[in-house]
């Protein structure tokens, strides 16, 4: 039965459920021992070798292991879940069936049944976006969540966008310790930090995994496959390949730079309230950084619940555009949430992946432009200009 429910979700499962929190379980277990774990892991259920960030395994003397899995797994996904009583509500029925789309949705259910470490980082993302309405204080415990779940998993050093709200001097005192804190760890650890990147899965580009160069590199092997009775076919595809991912960008940018040229953009954001555009910009700034950085797994995408109350709330704008322009994106990152699941009913083929290849690109675009929007205002951007005797951007 277990296994049905999650096939007909979208999901392949595993023998048992909380795969991917074994790894660090099982790292902690081998490195107890004395293994190499980035080498050889016999502890993995998979036997496969650790590809996480080192400093997980300076907790090694955690007693937790691979006979723990279950219920560290129980833990993580009830915190996950009571943790989105946290969000901004929805305040329309529209907006509830959207929201519970997305919560229920095939990106949210992989990642509870695998138990990743993503749902850390989502917490930690949370508890700081919290804490940056707070004091001082509170802001500054938020920067430190942030830095361990950088040192934890890398991308979410994109968390620390929200400490472009800060004065100048609050931004270089805090910049200053995370690059210490960077270069320490890099002096420390850059031999595994190094095989461990070795050590990250990729994949195809036609499954559940997301990233900018899918579409190009998968057009360009199919042109590549199409020619390959042809002389100097290799050259083709890398120039399909490359010749498309430019465009993308340029159409993506495009998107952007219209998306920031709408003077009703400042005046919606200005009306969210502090939790909503905090928790909007930090979701948008991982999907955005991890969709052009490279091959994400689908689960990653539970960073875009951080983005839909935010979205939601702009699409109550009166400028009607935008008002249309944000709930029509709401939707769409709902198709991409549930898009394996749908993929797998329908048996969709090339024109449902391109579709949802294009979806991916059209949201990526729309929050880069949040992203963009939310540092042309921030108080960091607005005192350099001030010092080098310049006014802030301002949308035309």
């Amino acid at each position: 039965m277990y296994d049905g429910i999650l096939r007909s979700w979208g999901i392949v499962p595993f023998q048992t459920p909380f795969l991917d929190i074994s790894s660090p379980l099982a790292a902690w277990d081998c490195a107890r021992l004395g293994w190499d774990v980035m080498l050889n892991n016999p502890c993995n259920p998979l036997h496969l070798a650790y590809n996480y960030s080192p400093f997980w395994l300076t907790a090694s003397g955690v007693p937790l292991g691979v006979r723990d899995t279950t219920a560290v797994g129980w833990v993580l996904d009830i915190l996950f879940i009571a943790s989105l009583s946290l969000l901004p509500p929805p305040r329309h029925f529209v907006e509830l069936l959207l929201v519970l789309a997305a919560s229920l949705s095939t990106i949210v259910v992989f990642a509870l049944e695998r138990a990743n470490a993503d749902i850390i980082m989502f917490l930690l993302a949370l508890a700081a976006g919290l804490l940056a309405g707070r004091g001082p204080k509170g802001r500054m415990i938020g920067y430190g969540f942030v830095l361990l779940s950088a040192l934890l998993k890398y991308y979410p050093v994109m968390f620390f966008i929200t400490l472009f709200r800060e004065r100048i001097a609050v931004f270089a005192a805090v910049a200053l310790v995370v690059a210490a804190s960077a270069a320490a760890f890099w002096a420390v650890y850059h031999a595994d930090i190094v095989r461990g990147w070795a050590n990250i899965p990729t994949g195809r580009y036609d499954t559940d995994l997301f990233a900018a160069k899918n579409l190009p590199a998968l057009i360009g092997m199919m042109v590549e496959s199409t020619a390959a009775s042809l002389r100097g076919a290799p050259a083709v595809g890398q120039a399909v390949t490359v010749g498309l991912y430019a465009g993308l960008v340029g159409a993506a940018l495009a998107i952007t730079r219209r998306l920031l040229r709408l003077p009703e953009l400042s005046a919606a954001t200005a009306e969210l309230s502090g939790l909503e555009r905090v928790l909007m910009v930090i979701g948008s700034a991982v999907i955005v950084g991890c969709f052009f950085a490279g091959q994400s797994i689908g689960y990653r995408g539970i960073f875009l619940l951080l983005v839909m109350p935010g979205l939601l709330t702009l699409s109550r704008s009166e400028a009607s555009s935008l008002r249309a322009l944000c709930l029509a994106t709401a939707m769409v990152i709902v198709f991409l949430m549930w898009g394996e699941c749908l993929r797998r009913a329908l048996d969709g083929g090339f024109g449902f992946w391109l579709l949802r290849e294009l979806g991916w690109w059209w949201s990526v675009s729309i929050l880069l432009a949040l992203v963009l929007d939310f540092l042309r205002e921030s108080s960091v951007l607005s005192g350099a200009l001030r010092w080098r005797g310049r006014q802030p951007l301002q949308p035309q």
